[in-house]
């Protein structure tokens, strides 16, 4: 009897699925398991009594706002007073400009379960834009045209430049027709990926630590790159995102530490597949939306695309305003009237002024022996813009 009762309870936990971070309703293949995993472990996120998360549950402003004070405002959260608002207080600042501060101000200046109600995307871009500019973590040049999003003049005058950031920034996206659709509720599964997507951004300005202070980690077989079969380059890179875990900091998507050696060993993987002559037109089976850019085309899509392969799609996408301390990986895109051209960085001498990199023209073809003088690249503003993923 005992045996049969041991065979038995084996069985059971060979058939249950795997939960992330031991919610029962979030199994491991739920497409927000790693980062509701994540974000339990750090402690940013708690579930329900029952052992549950409730990831399709709408998330309250209460909610975010204690994510916030266990994580990214930590420090103003343990200047508050304890109470059952103290998260909501410390908060307050980052409110500014959003309905529950509006509630807020007319109810006296005190809470109520108002702050229980679900949060609107509008609210959620305009909490987390305020957190970006208290914490001054705004240090690049967005690029994203107001073109891109679809009901841009349908949004409030007062959430523009909170939903522009947030877009731009790839930290709130848009629905897949292209809208905002700022007044939809946002549910705790996607809480936990804003704030991871929002936290990696904060992680980006951390300077402490380097290459000596990573712990080991395990080293990663990166996916193929390059279009197999009838693949779109948005399902190719769906394909390898899914494939890779999600970076730590001052790592690549192979578990390596982030340094020129190590970069220029994924490059030489971007090459395998997408050897000399390897035609990237500028059609649609070829534009891709990078996490952390506007949708692209042509050549600047097969740019981003290696760079995410290269860096990881969550990895910060820095626009320097100069061509100053270029490195390896660097992209650069050069963009005329009439033309258009990505050289990804393979090599880079300044006291020889020399750099050689992929370079790839509109409607051309891929060639890894590009070269010439530094100083011959374009410094203009307007045609030549850089992207950079090592800070």
């Amino acid at each position: 009897m005992k045996k049969a009762l041991l065979l038995l309870l084996a069985l059971c936990c060979l058939t249950l699925p795997a939960q992330a971070a031991g919610f029962y309703d979030v199994p491991s293949d739920h497409w927000a398991a790693g980062t509701i995993q994540q974000a339990a472990e750090a402690g940013v996120i708690s579930g329900y009594g029952d052992g549950s998360f409730q990831p399709g549950r709408d998330v309250t402003a209460a909610q975010f706002c204690a994510m916030l004070g266990r994580s990214l405002l930590a420090e103003e959260l343990a200047a508050t007073p304890e109470g059952t608002y103290q998260a909501l207080e410390a908060c307050l600042p980052v409110l500014r400009g959003t309905s529950v501060e509006a509630a807020y101000k007319e109810r006296g200046n005190h809470w109520d379960r108002f702050v229980n109600e679900p949060l609107s995307r509008y609210d959620m871009a305009q909490i987390v834009y305020n957190v970006i500019l208290e914490k001054d973590a705004l240090h690049e040049t967005i690029q994203l045209s107001t073109a891109d999003i679809a009901d841009w003049t349908e949004i409030p005058e007062g959430y523009h430049s909170a939903v522009f950031t947030c877009w731009g920034l790839g930290i709130l996206k848009g629905q897949s027709d292209g809208r905002f659709a700022g007044k939809d509720h946002l549910n705790r599964a996607q809480a936990a990926v804003i704030w991871s997507r929002l936290d990696g951004l904060f992680g980006s300005t951390d300077s402490a630590g380097g290459e000596e202070a990573l712990a080991p980690a395990e080293e990663t077989e990166m996916p193929a790159f390059g279009l197999q079969e009838d693949e779109t380059v948005q399902e190719m890179m769906t394909r390898i995102n899914l494939a890779t875990p999600r970076c730590e900091e001052g790592r690549l998507p192979n578990g390596k530490p982030r340094n020129e050696a190590n970069i220029s060993e994924l490059l030489e993987l971007v090459k395998e597949g997408c050897p000399e002559g390897t035609v990237w037109s500028a059609t649609e089976r070829y534009d891709y939306k990078s996490l952390r850019a506007a949708p692209a085309r042509g050549c600047l899509a097969f740019g981003m695309a290696v760079s995410d392969y290269v860096f990881g799609e969550e990895a910060p996408l820095i626009v320097p305003r100069t061509l100053r301390n270029l490195a390896v990986g660097d992209m650069i895109y050069i963009k005329g009237v009439e033309s258009e051209r990505v050289l990804i960085l393979t090599g880079v001498d300044y006291e020889e002024d020399h750099y050689t990199a992929c370079a790839l023209e509109r409607n051309g073809k891929v060639s890894w022996s590009d070269w010439g003088p530094l100083s011959g690249l374009i410094d203009k503003a307007g045609v030549t813009t850089v992207y950079r993923r090592w800070q």
